[in-house]
């Protein structure tokens, strides 16, 4: 929170965008909670990986949440711990919340922006609070994975500078 204080009262979007903790918390929501858990691709032409041998046309498919919890990459990789995008820059072929190749999601870089102002505005005028302990249950919604009530939270004013309670 000491990050988005120090932005004053009313941080414009670019210096939301900017902050570097708050991006780091953006990149591991989305590294633990991808909205779409795979990519698929068909072979344009034969294909080998290791002993496998894979002819034109076949499906191949990456699974992000895999990769994403994989610990060679992501040490203790189901703590939710931001620090880790501070601590190094992960290539496009570890990190990929929004696939990859050429045929990355067009509107990664909007999204990304976009989770940051969002999240910074309400971070920086209000407390949040979960409504439910529970933790929410994933459930697919076509291509993308969403909680299957939502999460429902309570927001509460809070005071430039005051630290939130955990939730």
């Amino acid at each position: 929170m000491a990050e988005l204080d120090a932005l004053g009262p009313d941080p414009g979007p670019s210096e939301l965008a900017a902050a570097p903790y708050l991006d780091a918390v953006c990149k591991e929501t989305l590294r633990l909670y991808p909205l779409v858990t795979e990519v698929l691709r068909t072979l344009k032409r034969p294909f080998r990986l290791g002993s496998y041998s894979l002819e034109a046309g076949e499906i191949v498919g990456a699974n992000i949440v895999l990769s994403h919890r994989s610990p060679e990459r992501f040490p203790d990789p189901e703590r939710f711990r931001p620090e880790r995008f501070l601590e190094r820059d992960f290539t496009p072929f570890e990190y990929l919340p929004f696939g990859g190749g050429h045929r990355r999601c067009i509107g990664s870089a909007f999204a990304s922006f976009e989770m940051k102002v969002v999240l910074g505005t309400l971070l920086s005028r209000y407390r949040v609070e979960l409504v439910n302990e529970d933790p929410p249950r994933p459930v697919r919604r076509n291509v993308t994975i969403a909680p299957h009530d939502g999460v429902p939270v309570r927001l509460r004013p809070r005071e430039a500078g005051a630290r939130p309670r955990a939730a």
